[in-house]
């Protein structure tokens, strides 16, 4: 489990808290309750690709639904585009 240590501590010496998490993710705690989460930064954009990739699955399988392309959704928004920079 995610070393925890509170806020206090982590403003005492936040350079070795950014060290730390570096390696692991650090929980912040305020009065003993979790509060917030430091993470190494390769960790948070794994985190959000994942997320960008679960809003893309149900909108993958809509398109699928419905029998539109990809590239027919992209080329007929740079179209629609195209005509409102007219």
């Amino acid at each position: 489990m995610a070393p925890k240590i509170s806020i206090a501590e982590a403003r005492k010496d936040f350079s070795a808290l950014l060290k730390r998490a570096r390696e692991e993710p650090v929980i912040i705690t305020r009065r003993g309750e979790p509060a917030a989460v430091i993470l190494p930064f390769d960790e948070y954009a794994r985190l959000q690709r994942l997320k960008a990739y679960s809003t893309m699955v149900p909108l993958s399988q809509e398109m699928k639904e419905i029998d539109i392309r990809a590239t027919e959704l992209y080329e007929a928004s740079r179209r629609e585009l195209e005509e409102r920079t007219r």
